[in-house]
């Protein structure tokens, strides 16, 4: 199939690339017959939002939002119709491949690709970080669906697609940084971070333990957990963009330990003290409530084998007490029925 006006480029072989990479050109003279249940029509409609991405100066992660939106949207067709969330009066309101609605500009914009595709990426470039943010969670900030996690499960269909027609392979099929994959369906869910485990430290005053000296001597900044008999797992208490996983203590006496933002960005949640070498996750996954971090240790500066966890007030790369405000962690555990 012919892409019409599109820019197509010669074949050749596939090379590994980055997610930050400059958009793809769509390759060769045609497109395939599938790619990842995708067919005809489908793949000329996502071909035309890769070029538009490519146009705007953006990046191969745009390409893939773009394409991820369309999918979870239309499954990458320009329809004239809707669901009943965006329809008045009888009158479907959003419209096109990307569900847009008036603001957007005329019915006729929103039912051409092209310009569709344009709309959504000037407003993407718009929302501040968009390259961090988890690829869901981007989409969202744009199209404002009711559930923020519904483009989650379009994500692996859209890197196919996306590689298949830029003919370069994605270096880890994800583009969040780094680590880059989605671990789990992100669900707003919480879970008790180290199950089976008991409290044996809460938040708060405390007399001085051990070693343990200044601004730690006197106040608890966050709670520790104990598994009786063994060495437990320690597991994302809610859905998580990881910025920090490292062996490296850096004198602060936290061991093994792993830091992240809840997707809202109201906490950076930190745990500390696991066994070198146990991480599960990498910095720039982004993972759900539940997901194996690592394994309950006695690194850097403790007295015994726990997890000690933190809960930061706001979004932080790397939060450090007292620096940053943390608070108990337990009064929120408990409401989200993690405790």
């Amino acid at each position: 199939m012919l892409v019409g006006s599109m820019v197509l480029m010669g074949g050749g072989e596939a090379q590994a690339g980055t997610c930050a990479d400059p958009a793809a050109v769509v390759q060769g003279t045609t497109l395939p017959s599938q790619v990842a249940g995708f067919s005809g029509e489908q793949l000329t409609n996502a071909a035309v939002l890769m070029d538009q991405a490519k146009k705007a100066g953006m990046s191969v992660q745009a390409q893939i939002l773009v394409v991820q939106a369309g999918i979870g949207e239309s499954t990458l067709r320009s329809i004239d119709y809707t669901d009943a969330a965006g329809t008045v009066n009888g009158v479907a309101i959003t419209i096109g491949i990307l569900q847009q609605d008036e603001s957007y500009g005329q019915r006729a914009d929103r039912l051409d690709v092209a310009k569709a595709g344009s709309g959504f990426l000037s407003r993407l470039k718009a929302v501040p970080g968009w390259e961090s943010l988890e690829p869901s969670l981007a989409i969202h900030r744009v199209q404002r669906n009711a559930d923020p996690d519904h483009y989650t499960r379009f994500r692996s269909q859209a890197v196919q697609v996306v590689e298949a027609l830029g003919g370069a392979k994605v270096s880890g099929g994800e583009c969040s940084s780094p680590g880059g994959s989605t671990v789990g369906q992100l669900a707003g869910k919480w879970t008790n971070p180290l199950p089976g485990a008991e409290v044996t430290s809460p938040y708060g005053p405390r007399g001085m333990v051990g070693s343990i000296g200044g601004v730690l001597a006197n106040f608890h900044y966050g709670m520790d957990f104990s598994t009786p008999g063994h060495a437990g797992t320690v597991v994302a208490p809610a859905d998580l963009k990881i910025t920090v996983a490292t062996d490296t203590d850096t004198g602060t006496g936290s061991g093994t330990h792993v830091k992240g933002q809840t997707l809202d960005g109201k906490l950076t949640i930190g745990m500390y003290h696991m066994e070198t070498g146990s991480l599960r996750v990498k910095v720039g996954d982004t993972v759900a409530a539940g997901t194996p971090i690592g394994t309950e240790g006695a690194t850097g500066n403790v007295t015994g084998r726990h997890l000690h966890l933190e809960f930061f007030l706001g979004s932080f790369t790397d939060p450090w007490v007292p620096i940053q405000p943390t608070t108990d962690p337990a009064p929120i555990l408990k409401e989200k029925g993690a405790l």
